[in-house]
């Protein structure tokens, strides 16, 4: 029997035990063994050998004692075969070996896993905390601008209101008076006011924190001069244009429309809303 025939039956793949003996010179069954402890975690242990180009050592009967050189001694010195025992023992060895190194790497393998796994949750954790975050941030501001145009819409509608009862209880002193003049002399009729030509037009722009901005242009002077106006005073961008009494929201379509011919002249008040947009 060989010396690959000595390692099959000890268990070794054909593919190992081939490679180990060449890397020997097929010196040796004892040093076969020991070159595949120093280099069984070699990653290339297991890829295919190219065709063998013959040996030397060990190639008639590897059972009988093959001559080998050591340093610093010219004559050969033999090498000792080992018995079914010691060869047995030495694969066993081996085995055991392999065994516990594999058995370490696998345990290094999974704490490597488990190390990966505790931070990808910990990523996936951060990426939710911003997700949430961000989430509520976005819910937060919906709900302020909500409350903030309920309280424009609160105080337009206390406006209207209080200009209502203002209207009525001067209707009503009115009615009193003509009802007094009618019983001491006939009532002189009203002559209409002749319409009025304003040339200007001061406006009280209010924006949305509340700062007004008072200025005056002239009659014929358009919306959308009012809204490059308002552009160029504050850091506004998209917003519309709307008057508190009666409540009315200009359109981007009457952007061409005279002051005057939308009702501004002489005086009014604009408030500013932003757009959600």
């Amino acid at each position: 029997m060989g010396l690959k025939d000595d390692m099959l039956s000890m268990g070794f793949n054909e593919n190992r035990a081939e490679r180990s003996l060449r890397a020997v010179q097929y010196s040796s069954l004892e040093r076969a063994i020991a070159w595949l402890e120093a280099h069984e975690n070699d990653p290339d242990i297991d890829d295919p050998l190219p065709p063998s180009q013959g040996h030397v050592l060990g190639s008639a009967s590897q059972d009988s004692e093959v001559p080998v050189l050591t340093s610093g001694n010219c004559e050969a010195e033999p090498v000792k075969t080992l018995t079914e025992e010691e060869k047995a023992q030495k694969a066993e060895e081996l085995k055991a070996k392999i065994a516990e190194k594999k058995k370490i790497a696998d345990a290094k393998d999974r704490e490597d896993a488990i190390l990966r796994e505790k931070i990808r949750r910990k990523e996936g954790q951060s990426l939710a905390q911003m997700r949430e975050q961000r989430q509520q941030d976005e819910v937060r501001k919906l709900a302020e601008e909500r409350r903030r145009q309920k309280m424009e819409d609160e105080r337009a509608k206390k406006a209207i209101l209080q200009k209502i009862k203002e209207d009525r209880a001067k209707q009503e002193e009115e009615r009193n008076s003509d009802k007094r003049d009618s019983d001491v002399k006939p009532v002189t009729p009203v002559q209409p006011k002749p319409p009025q030509n304003y040339n200007e037009c001061k406006l009280q722009i209010r924006l949305p924190t509340g700062k007004p901005i008072i200025s005056t242009f002239k009659a014929e002077d358009t919306l959308g001069d009012v809204a490059a106006f308002i552009r160029d005073s504050s850091d506004l961008d998209e917003f519309s244009l709307m008057t508190s009494f009666p409540r009315k929201v200009f359109q981007v379509s009457e952007y061409g429309f005279s002051l005057k011919s939308v009702g501004l002249c002489p005086s009014a008040v604009l408030m500013i809303s932003k757009s959600s947009h």
